[in-house]
């Protein structure tokens, strides 16, 4: 009878030991998960990609002229994600005249833009600029500007059939280990971050392309109020806000903005409880961002 006990016993604490265990990996796994859902911006070599690196002062931001051919045929190092900004490579800036050929928002709010001369492809990225590391660098206004442009001339979200005139791409080079990229250089060569991206001019003409998305914040700087017109010649608005963020990328208030017929919006917000400040706005559809832009409340009289 005694031995019999003792299995039974020993049978339940294998049993609720292997249900500890459980629920440890399983707390464990939802730990990271959490993490990973929460985490702004990417996490190997993220100072680098964003410039906020100690060797950030290191870098040349008067361009080398060259071709996306030119680019893609640089000897880089052996691709790395813990080493830091490699000298020779990562400090330098390039402009190339190029087309793009596909957008995508990646997971860690980066736009990832493949670069392309028709022949040879390599990736440009545009930092979430309401990310932490991202918002604390001296570029911001870089990155808004950037990202606005992708925004109203090929579109927010993903784009994988984009059919605009040639750009000028304007930025750092960097070197990522290879891992599934769309579009990536045969020497992982990227522009990461792209500093600026505007159209390219042909016999000093600047090619007018039409928006795809019109956005319009104002005043700036504002007091009490703040009128919002947005309007998408794509008809996809759905569920759409306004949020706030202070330069510390916290998420300081959130404003409904109702779509009139899937492609409008015209909006008076109520600000009288903004502190004043510089904050980064965005536009977000649908759960996804659309636009971003700065802004500045000033005290009410």
């Amino acid at each position: 009878m005694e031995t019999k006990n003792y299995s039974v016993k020993l049978f339940l604490f294998a049993l609720l030991f292997s249900a500890q265990f459980s629920n440890a990996q399983g707390n464990d796994k939802y730990s990271d998960e959490e993490e990973e859902s929460v985490q702004c911006g990417g996490t190997e070599r993220w100072s680098v990609k964003v410039l906020t690196d100690a060797a950030e002062s290191t870098i040349n931001f008067t361009p080398i002229v060259t071709t996306v051919n030119g680019l893609v045929s640089i000897v880089t190092p052996a691709p790395s994600t813990s080493m830091p900004r490699y000298a020779g490579v990562e400090d330098k800036t390039y402009k190339v005249v190029c087309r793009v050929t596909l957008k995508k928002s990646e997971t860690d709010n980066d736009y990832h833009l493949v670069l392309s001369d028709g022949t040879h492809t390599l990736i440009g990225e545009i930092p979430d600029p309401t990310c932490s590391a991202a918002s604390s660098s001296a570029f911001t206004s870089q990155y808004l500007a950037a990202r606005n442009f992708v925004d109203t001339y090929i579109g927010p979200g993903n784009v994988s059939s984009i059919n605009i005139g040639l750009v000028e791409v304007y930025g750092v080079a960097f070197v990522d280990p290879p891992h599934g990229q769309t579009g990536k250089a045969p020497n992982n060569l990227e522009i990461h971050p792209i500093l600026s991206i505007k159209f390219a001019t042909t016999t000093d003409i600047t090619v007018v392309e039409e928006k795809v998305l019109s956005v319009s914040v104002s005043p700036n700087p504002f007091r009490e109020n703040l009128k919002v017109n947005v309007v998408s010649k794509a008809a996809n608005l759905k569920k759409c806000s306004l949020q706030l963020f202070d330069l510390m990328a916290n998420k300081v208030a959130e404003f409904d903005l109702p779509v009139k017929g899937k492609r409008e919006i015209a909006e008076m917000i109520n600000t009288t409880n903004v502190a004043p400040g510089t904050y980064i706005y965005r536009i977000v559809n649908d759960g996804k961002p659309i636009y971003d832009g700065k802004l500045i409340s000033v005290p009410s009289n």
